[in-house]
């Protein structure tokens, strides 16, 4: 019996080693671009708010095809709309940014449905303290009229 109990304490001792235990926070979200689309004649406002002690902003591209046709760069609070257009159907990418120590990172995001109506994506600040449905650190709700 104490053979097998000696045995037992230096496999888990062993793979303790090999395989050791991660200690972080799980970093939800996606870091590519959230993307939409704007059917002819359409537009899309975009608001935000933030509650982080983080710099954050965020970009928004607006496209035809696969050609840009502009883009915004807003800080988190700041406004923006992109006009429909009345000759093609648009897309649109919105991205967010946090301050990092010395230059703008990029930040994870995930997409909910608006609270009163449209939609929703929550950027993290780079914590990784998954807040994206409690408390989001920067949240931009587009509606599309």
């Amino acid at each position: 019996m104490k053979n097998i109990t000696v045995m037992c304490f230096f496999f888990v001792l062993l793979f303790s080693i090999i395989i050791p235990a991660k200690a972080q926070a799980s970093c939800d979200g996606s870091l590519s671009p959230a993307y939409f689309s704007l059917y002819k004649n359409r537009k899309a406002l975009f608001s935000s708010s933030q509650d982080a002690d983080a710099m954050q902003r965020y970009k928004v591209e607006w496209f035809v095809g696969q050609k840009s046709m502009g883009s915004v760069i807003k800080q988190a609070g700041e406004s923006f709309e992109i006009p429909g257009s009345s000759l093609t159907s648009q897309s649109f990418s919105i991205t967010g940014f946090y301050r990092g120590s010395d230059k703008w990172e990029l930040s994870r995001h995930k997409i909910f449905p608006g609270l009163e109506g449209g939609m929703q994506v929550r950027f993290d600040d780079g914590a990784c303290d998954n807040s994206f449905t409690t408390s989001p650190d920067l949240s931009v709700t587009i509606k599309i009229n």
